[in-house]
């Protein structure tokens, strides 16, 4: 057994059981400060004090908080789960539970393993393949199933096939948010796949991988909270956002006890499966295996065609990505989404007050002083979408940069010696066990629904993948920055998807204008006023259509013949 082989044996192993403690540690410390009182469900609707400082001592809630946290420990390995206060006063937390987790597996179990399945086939035929003309197709479709931002598709599929065509019920039928899912899991997949294959032998770390996968993990996660959302199924995930909006403390305690649960699961399971792979490659040299997964010199060619790494200077690898559709694409889309978020009245003659306040015409159709409809208290559909392009790209420009400070100090760290690098990426999927919309949705809770406390965690997410990022390679500062060019987009758009998805779940800053708040309002006139909740999703995915379409320009410029 090799020393490589049992260095990922002993991450394997350790690096979910460290994962669940410190999980646990910021769950413990984040829910406690959450507001609600978690004596109350054990208390009949009159109590007197004495009754209340009983009870209250008798969950311990008057012991140091050392103490307090190991029987919240307790409570994990026994199941424990207490009772509900609010939701569903005085009924078992675990009985809740057991009634949400079905409708929530109706609609995830068979998308994700079908698209982990075709994910992997798909990942291998992308690097495989000779064709150009193939390998951008594959390009393209994992752009546009990364970028799409689910409630927004789930709403075009219920006005659609449940509307229009009545094909399927618009709610609580699992089959439409099951295709809604099938193709996220399935273009994350390939992506994954796709670029372990065509990442050097050294850039390779269990850690790494770790991280990849937790985040992955974490987009799904969100993705089960919005499609259940959106598609009014009363799952597990759905009771997480009553539990929050009532401060149900016991039935918040239970669901991150379970959500932090299933993410060392599945960090577990990802690195026994990454561990067999690197043996059945490496030590063991598989003839088959290698010639089925093993990395080829098409590959290796094709690497390192665009290649950050490589000796090209500044000026070269400038002329080198401007020469792909995808960055001419993507950067045609972002400017002028830049020019939109700067002056907004390129495209309303409305002010901010204005698309605020309060006229006659609710959800009135497009009309000429108003050509993309009317909303709720006669608001302006295009006003509101312009400023709501605003609001995304401002704010999300800010965290990405706090990110990337934060991020590339933690990333030239890292470079310092391979135990360090270990520990900076250690620490970084320990941040992840918790993902990032629970600890929005948690931090939300706590100090309130204001813009910067949404940017503040958004930039917290953002410091493990510039972590990354930075990690690998040598200190070149011009390396550095290539990478930064080429994903800076990406992380805009995936702080975009985050911040719009929390105010689709009611959780945004009311003195802003924001999309997925708007098209939440909206939704529930989808089939009189289509045009209320449509028109903002669609400006929604062309904005992250066009981040996305960059950083894909800017770090894989395959050429796609047109």
């Amino acid at each position: 057994m090799t020393s490589v082989l049992k260095k990922n044996i002993i991450y394997t192993f350790l690096l979910p059981i460290v994962a669940l403690f410190f999980g646990l540690t910021l769950s413990f410390l984040l829910i406690r400060l959450l507001p609600g009182d978690p004596v109350l469900a054990y208390l009949p609707p009159s109590f007197t004090q004495e009754q209340y400082n009983m009870m209250f001592h008798m969950f311990g809630f008057d012991k140091p908080l050392i103490e307090q946290f190991f029987r919240y420990l307790g409570d994990f390995f026994t199941g424990n789960l207490g009772f509900s206060a609010s939701i569903a006063s005085g009924q078992p937390v675990f009985d809740l539970l057991a009634s949400r987790i079905p409708e929530s597996l109706g609609f995830t179990i068979l998308p994700i393993v079908l698209g982990l399945i075709a994910g992997i086939l798909l990942g291998i035929l992308s690097v495989r393949v000779r064709y150009k003309l193939v390998k951008g197709l594959i390009q393209i479709l994992i752009i546009l199933g990364i970028s799409t931002p689910v409630f927004v598709v789930g709403m075009w599929f219920q006005y659609t096939f449940a509307f229009q065509l009545e094909l399927f019920p618009a709610v609580g039928d699992p089959f439409l948010p099951a295709s809604v899912l099938f193709p996220l899991t399935l273009f994350l997949t390939t992506r994954q796949v796709r670029s372990n294959y065509l990442k050097e032998s050294e850039e390779k770390h269990i850690l790494s991988n770790s991280l990849q996968i937790i985040m992955n993990a974490s987009v799904l996660i969100a993705s089960f909270f919005l499609l259940e959302i959106t598609f009014g199924i009363n799952g597990f995930f759905n009771l997480f956002i009553v539990a929050i909006h009532n401060a149900d403390y016991w039935v918040t305690h239970a669901i991150i006890f379970s959500i932090i649960l299933l993410i060392v699961i599945i960090l577990f399971l990802s690195n026994s499966v990454y561990t067999a792979y690197n043996h059945l490659l490496g030590e063991r040299e598989s003839r088959i295996f290698t010639n089925i997964f093993g990395r080829t010199e098409q590959m290796a060619e094709e690497s390192a065609s665009y290649d950050l790494d490589s000796g090209q200077n500044f000026k070269g690898f400038t002329f080198n990505r401007l020469k792909s559709p995808l960055t001419i694409i993507g950067l045609a889309i972002v400017v002028f989404t830049i020019i939109v978020a700067i002056f907004p009245q390129v495209l309303t003659p409305f002010t901010f007050e204005e698309a605020t306040g309060i006229y006659v015409g609710s959800w009135d159709p497009p009309s000429a002083t108003h050509p993309l409809g009317q909303t709720m208290f006669g608001r302006d559909v295009l006003a509101r979408l312009a400023y709501g392009v605003s609001t995304s790209i401002i704010v999300c420009v800010f965290s990405v940069l706090i990110g990337i400070a934060i991020g590339s100090l933690f990333g030239y760290l890292s470079k310092v010696h391979r135990w360090l690098k270990g520990l900076v990426l250690g620490l970084t999927v320990i941040l992840f066990i918790i993902p990032s919309i629970i600890g929005i949705l948690l931090f939300t809770g706590i100090l309130g629904q204001n813009v910067s406390v949404a940017m503040s965690i958004m930039a917290l997410y953002t410091i493990p993948g510039v972590a990354l990022l930075i990690s690998r390679g040598n200190y070149s500062l011009k390396l550095t920055a290539k990478k930064l060019i080429a994903y800076f987009p990406l992380f805009m758009a995936l702080n975009i998807l985050l911040f719009e998805a929390i105010s689709f779940l009611g959780f945004s800053d009311p003195t802003l204008i924001q999309l997925g708040n708007d098209i939440s309002r909206a939704r529930q006139h989808l089939y009189d006023a289509p045009w209320a909740s449509l028109w903002p999703g669609l400006a929604l995915f062309v904005l992250v259509v066009g981040f996305v379409t960059l950083h894909y320009g800017l770090k894989e410029p395959i050429p796609i013949p047109i």
